[in-house]
C-alpha cells in the first residue's frame, strides 16, 4: 500500500509538517510505503489554462509535474494533502499543484475516461490555522473536496486544528496523537481488510494490466487488486493503453511492477486471497488460491480485442466468485 503526502507548508519544521510526519509514520507502522512531496521545493509553473488537458489529456507545461508527480498521484492508494490556512484556503504552494491537476479533471470529465482505482483511492486532509474563526476551514475543505474528486480519490478523513500558529504548537493540542493514530488506522483498515487479488504475467505490460483494470472496475473498491510481472518491462505497452482508453479506462502513468517487489512490500505478513497467473510456467504462491489462465491461443485475428474480451469475461466471473466468498462487511 502506497501513501503519498503532499506537504504544502513553506515552514520546514512547522505544524503542518508535524501532522504529516506523524500520520505517515502511523501508516508506515502498519506496513505502508510512504513518500512525501514538499511542494515548497518544487519548481513548477502555475496552470496557464491552455486547455490542452481537456482536449488531449496531458499538460503541455514541461516541469516536475509530468510525468513524475502525476505518476505518483495516480499510483498512490492514499493521497494526504497537508496545508496551513492562508486567507481561508490552502497555501500558494499547495494551490499551484492542485491547479495543475486540472489535467486529471480533463481526462475524467472532458474525455470521459475512468481511473480504475476511483473506487479505492482515498484522500486525507490535514490542516492547521492560527485564528479561531467559525468558518476557518470551509475554503480548505471545499478545495480539498474538488481536488480529491479530480484525482479520483474518496475524501475519507479530515483533521483540522484552530488557534495553532507557533511552530510545534499542534503537538500540545489535547488528543492530537490519538486523532492521528485513529485516522491512520481507519485509512489502513479500509485497504488491508479487503480480500486481495493479484494478476501476474511475464512483463506486466499487457495482459495482467488489462485484467487488473477490468477487475478494479468490476470490484468497485471491494477487492484490493494488483498486478505484477515475473520479468517486468520498463513501461506498459502503448497498444494496451490505447486499447483500454478506447473502452473508457484510463491507465495513464501506471508502470509495470516486479512480482518479488510486490510480494515483499504488500504481503509481508499475510498472503493474497487469490493469485491469477498468466505466465507460461505455472506460478504457485504458497498459502493462497492459485489460478492459471492459459491465453496463448488468443493471439490471432483480433489481437488485443480477442485477448481483452476473454480476459474481461474471466475477470467478471472471478470477481463475482470472490465477492460471494468475501461478502462486504
Amino acid at each position: 500500500m502506497f501513501v503519498l503526502g503532499l506537504q504544502g507548508s513553506p515552514r520546514k519544521k512547522g505544524n503542518s509538517v508535524y501532522l504529516l510526519n506523524r500520520f505517515l509514520a502511523a501508516c508506515e507502522n502498519r506496513g505502508a510505503r510512504i513518500e512525501t512531496i514538499d511542494m515548497d521545493t518544487l519548481n513548477i509553473q502555475p496552470c496557464r489554462e491552455l486547455v490542452v488537458c481537456e482536449k488531449k489529456g496531458f499538460c503541455p507545461i514541461k516541469d516536475e509535474m509530468e510525468p513524475g508527480i502525476y505518476g505518483l498521484i495516480r499510483r498512490a492508494d492514499v493521497v494526504v494533502l497537508v496545508s496551513p490556512v492562508f486567507f481561508y484556503n490552502v497555501s500558494a504552494q499547495a494551490k499551484i499543484l492542485i491547479d495543475r491537476c486540472q489535467m486529471f479533471w480533463g481526462r475524467r470529465y472532458k474525455m470521459k475516461l475512468t481511473d480504475p482505482d476511483a473506487g479505492s483511492r482515498q484522500g486525507v486532509l490535514l490542516a492547521v490555522g492560527a485564528s479561531g474563526g467559525k468558518r476557518l476551514f470551509d475554503g480548505v475543505e471545499l478545495t480539498a473536496h474538488y481536488f480529491f474528486d479530480a484525482i479520483s480519490a474518496r475524501f475519507a478523513e479530515s483533521l483540522t486544528y484552530k488557534k495553532v500558529e507557533a511552530a510545534g504548537t499542534v503537538a500540545s493540542v489535547p488528543g492530537v496523537e490519538n486523532d492521528i493514530r485513529q485516522a491512520a488506522d481507519r485509512i489502513m483498515d479500509a485497504q488491508l481488510n479487503k480480500p486481495s487479488l493479484v494478476f501476474v504475467s511475464n512483463k506486466d505490460a499487457c495482459r495482467s494490466q488489462m485484467a487488473a483494470a477490468y477487475a478494479k472496475m468490476a470490484a468497485k473498491g471491494r477487492i484490493r487488486v494488483l498486478s505484477a510481472g515475473t520479468h517486468p518491462a520498463d513501461d506498459i505497452h502503448a497498444e494496451t493503453r490505447r486499447f483500454l482508453e478506447g473502452q473508457g479506462i484510463d491507465i495513464k502513468y501506471r508502470l509495470p511492477r516486479s512480482l518479488d517487489n510486490l510480494m515483499a512490500e504488500e504481503f509481508q505478513d499475510r498472503e493474497p486471497s487469490c493469485v491469477v497467473s498468466m505466465v507460461s510456467d505455472r506460478l504457485s504462491v504458497p498459502g493462497t488460491d492459485n489460478r492459471y489462465w492459459d491465453l496463448d491461443d488468443l493471439q490471432g485475428g483480433d489481437g488485443l480485442a480477442s485477448v481483452g474480451n476473454e480476459i474481461r469475461k474471466r475477470v467478471d466471473d472471478l470477481i463475482s466468485e470472490l465477492q460471494d466468498r468475501y461478502p462486504e462487511k
